[in-house]
């Protein structure tokens, strides 16, 4: 099946929104910070990943499927594939922001679970919003 650029557009940039969503509610709960501050703070750390998300993946993965789409190969298993190869260097990003090191063996990142599971769930909501776009009017 054929996808337009805007709805491969519009659902790249609607895919990381349940995880972030997700984990937000995991933080704030998890830490029993149920103040206003707390919760904006942890809105705004979210929304920071979002733009890093928008400024550093977009653009590669919308090249990417656009590649895929043309030979009519945008399906689940190649965006999972592809949003693991892709994935996995933008959390040794995240994470060297956040710590000021890699961690030292770096490919043992791929053997991760809670990466792969990330992972798969950022890939199963881009494929299921794009499905969803492609099928409204």
């Amino acid at each position: 099946m054929k996808y337009s650029k805007a709805h491969i557009l519009k659902a790249l940039l609607l895919t990381p929104l349940p995880l972030l969503c997700l984990t937000a509610l995991f933080f704030i709960i998890a830490n029993h910070e149920y103040s206003l501050y707390s919760i904006f703070i942890v809105f705004f750390g979210h929304v920071l990943i979002y733009l890093a998300y928008c400024i550093l993946i977009v653009p590669i993965t919308f090249l990417l499927s656009m590649l895929l789409n043309h030979y009519f190969l945008l399906n689940i298993l190649t965006i999972s594939l592809s949003a693991l190869m892709i994935a996995i260097p933008f959390f040794l990003l995240l994470g060297w922001s956040h710590t000021g090191q890699i961690s030292e063996p770096w490919w043992k990142m791929y053997g991760s679970l809670p990466a792969i599971l990330m992972t798969l769930l950022i890939s199963a909501s881009y494929w299921l919003f794009l499905k969803y776009l492609s099928k409204k009017p």
